[in-house]
């Protein structure tokens, strides 16, 4: 680790952050004696970016003038040495630089199998339309992702049909925007209203309109939306707990032990005595949700 580098890195001006933050951990990385040699798998840890973004940030330093990489080949195992990154403070930064410059001219006068594009191992390369400068080819530059300010409102696209809705749609005297119903149906079925309810209210309300125009009747989603089921009352429980009664006094028990919202026609007084009679809840909690037996 070097102060001077450090403090050299911190004092550039007009860098986004991730590039500066690059220049910092190439800096934090100089060794005075040595010089700066740290692994592209390295600083891409250090940085918290892929080795693809990393490439990009480096070559944004390289254009500002404030690096220079100087890559190298072992000649006795002919693989690539780390590469040697020459930062603008140092004092052979000009001469290398220069002599970098002046070597690019020459492979551009002169292509050449050994002018450093092609293979590190100097075999034959087998030619690619998706190969780039880079070795990877993803361009994430920053796979760690920051937490959302406010929650992911995901589309209910891939959620399962309410049962009953398909009934509804069909019994409805004039269907429309079937997504904005299903929507509307699972609003009103989380908020406690069941799918009977606006299934036999849809029934009635199409038996009443019957003959009458297009124009005075009104569109599924619109009638969803201004909740015109409670027009109609909600069917009652039997006084005789059956399979469907049990289930439905099991539904409204639960959201009345919750504290939740329950509609004062929602549950007769037969529906209460059978919540009672099964000890589904205390009478004290119904009193507490406003429902008299």
């Amino acid at each position: 680790m070097s102060h001077r580098a450090t403090n050299w890195a911190i004092e550039q001006r007009g860098l986004k952050p991730t590039t500066k933050l690059v220049l910092w951990h190439l800096a934090d990385r100089h060794n005075p004696d040595q010089g700066c040699f740290p692994s592209q798998h390295r600083l891409a840890h250090d940085c918290e970016i892929s080795r693809s973004g990393l490439n990009v940030h480096l070559s944004k330093l390289e254009e500002s003038g404030l690096i220079v990489r100087v890559a190298s080949v072992n000649p006795e195992t002919g693989k690539q040495n780390p590469t040697r990154y020459y930062l603008a403070f140092e004092e052979q930064f000009a001469a290398i630089k220069a002599e970098i410059c002046a070597s690019t001219e020459v492979q551009k006068e002169k292509p050449c199998p050994d002018s450093g594009h092609g293979t590190v191992s100097k075999k034959s390369a087998k030619p690619c339309p998706e190969n780039r400068d880079n070795r990877v080819q993803n361009l994430d530059t920053n796979p760690v992702r920051e937490p959302l300010s406010k929650p992911c409102v995901h589309t209910n696209s891939k959620d399962p049909v309410p049962e009953g809705f398909d009934k509804f749609f069909k019994a409805h005297p004039r269907p429309r925007d079937r997504d904005k119903c299903l929507e509307l149906t699972r609003a009103a079925i989380s908020s406690g209203v069941p799918i009977a309810w606006i299934v036999q209210s849809a029934e009635r309300y199409r038996a009443e309109n019957k003959g009458n125009k297009p124009m005075y009747v009104a569109y599924a989603d619109n009638w969803l939306d201004q909740q015109r089921w409670r027009d109609y009352p909600m069917p009652k429980a039997k006084a005789t707990p059956d399979a469907c009664a049990s289930e439905l006094a099991a539904f409204w028990a639960e959201k009345i032990r919750n504290r939740a919202h329950v509609p004062s026609s929602a549950v007769s007084a037969p529906l209460a005595q059978a919540m009672i009679q099964q000890q589904l809840v205390t009478l004290d909690e119904l009193r507490s949700a406003g429902i008299s037996l």
